[in-house]
């Protein structure tokens, strides 16, 4: 017959045991839920950040200078296809100048602050596009993937931005690659949204930049 303190030792070693199996499948719990988290909640935590600089402009894209190059040639340049790239040109103009909808502003009217560039690759089709300008269910939340280039007249400074090109009536987080001028050494993010169209069919976008000064060694 074993003697008691080998007994006690034994069931000691068993509760030893229990108590870090229970542990481990805790963090195991917490790693597993960790992922589950909505991102929106991630989103407004971030958003909630004290950022250096926000501001927010207006842009009207343009018909001006639009070139298309087609994966198919005969496609034309009055509709679009995934995998189409293109060149855009726009006007900058303060906040809330342009309005939201379908709408009839020139977007070559005088009274703007700056030029918008982009060049990009579609990934929707133009038959996605005016399911999200009319509203219908089913449309991609994206139309394509872009870079940005936001010129200013005042100073001749410029921002790049790159990433998601939201559809028509939808929004997206792009970052903010950096800048030239007094924007050299900013990093963040833009909030674009799509908020209708001019009187060319082309969109007006409504920008929030949520930026970031970072140390700069130039000089």
């Amino acid at each position: 017959m074993p003697s008691t303190n080998v007994k006690m030792s034994q069931e000691q070693s068993v509760t030893r045991w229990s108590r870090f199996t229970r542990k481990a499948m805790c963090v195991l719990a917490a790693l597993v839920v960790a992922p589950m988290i909505p991102l929106s909640t991630w989103a407004e935590n971030e958003d909630s950040k004290q950022h250096d600089e926000t501001f927010t402009v207006d842009v009207a894209e343009s018909t001006v200078n639009y070139r298309q190059n087609n994966v198919d040639p005969s496609e034309g340049q009055d509709v679009f296809s995934p995998g189409d790239t293109f060149i855009l040109e726009g006007t900058i103009y303060p906040a809330g100048t342009l309005p939201r909808g379908k709408a009839n502003n020139d977007p070559n009217a005088p009274g703007g602050i700056g030029k918008y560039r982009v060049r990009g690759t579609y990934t929707a089709d133009f038959a996605n596009f005016e399911k999200a300008v009319n509203g219908l269910p089913g449309a991609n939340p994206e139309v394509g993937f872009v870079t940005e280039i936001y010129s200013f007249d005042e100073d001749g400074t410029s921002i790049m931005t790159d990433g998601i090109w939201p559809n028509a009536n939808f929004s997206a987080r792009r970052v903010v690659l950096g800048g030239t001028g007094k924007f050299r050494d900013i990093v963040g993010e833009i909030k674009e949204e799509n908020i209708g169209e001019n009187s060319t069919g082309f969109c007006n976008l409504r920008v929030t930049f949520l930026v970031k000064r970072v140390k700069s060694e130039m000089r």
